[in-house]
């Protein structure tokens, strides 16, 4: 592995690691964030997802089971949370329809 990707593959690890340890609301608790607070945590979320399927790109390129299964599990746990700022942006009736 590269020095690159050892690098984002640490960045990646420990921005999961903070947003895990931190937790996320349940999504009722969510629905009392204002919605500019529920439209940054959507915003850190997709930009969390990006940053894992980097990583597990670069895990799949290497060729590590063990890592590509870490990702995948990662990459499950954010989409988890991302889904349950959505549903608190939408029955907040933060989002609008163009």
């Amino acid at each position: 592995m590269n020095t690159s990707t050892k690098f984002w593959t640490i960045i990646a690890a420990g921005i999961i690691l903070v947003h895990m340890t931190a937790g996320v609301s349940l999504a009722g608790d969510l629905v009392t964030k204002s919605c500019q607070e529920l439209i940054t945590m959507a915003q850190s979320y997709q930009q969390d997802l990006k940053t894992v399927d980097t990583v597990l790109g670069s895990a799949i390129d290497a060729g590590s089971l063990e890592r590509i299964r870490s990702y995948k599990l990662k990459k499950g746990a954010v989409t988890k949370k991302l889904r349950a700022v959505m549903s608190a942006l939408q029955v907040r009736g933060c989002l609008t329809k163009d």
